[in-house]
């Protein structure tokens, strides 16, 4: 039993550093539109780590998902889009 509940928690923070690290990528992409922030090293850093992580994060999801599970793929972008789609007011929880 314990095995399983370690297992199902291993999976599941899995699956929220995939949704985290997703969200990075595509801030990442939107990062690029900035041309003041995104001077020569800024890019070279960005692209390298994209490189990094989607090397990293593409054999996790073909592993450890398999390509018939599509709800899970949608959870993980609906969990990016939740990411994306709030301010930073919201991601602090902030009230006035």
């Amino acid at each position: 039993m314990d095995t399983d509940k370690e297992g199902m928690k291993r999976f599941t923070d899995v699956l929220k550093l995939i949704v985290i690290l997703q969200s990075a990528l595509e801030q990442m992409d939107n990062i690029k539109t900035i041309p003041n922030l995104y001077r020569q090293d800024v890019k070279n850093s960005i692209n390298t780590l994209e490189k990094k992580l989607e090397a990293w994060l593409k054999p996790l999801l073909e592993g450890a998902i398999p390509k018939s599970e599509e709800k899970i793929f949608m959870q993980i972008q609906r969990g990016v889009d939740s990411i994306l789609d709030k301010t930073i007011i919201e991601i602090h929880n902030i009230t006035d």
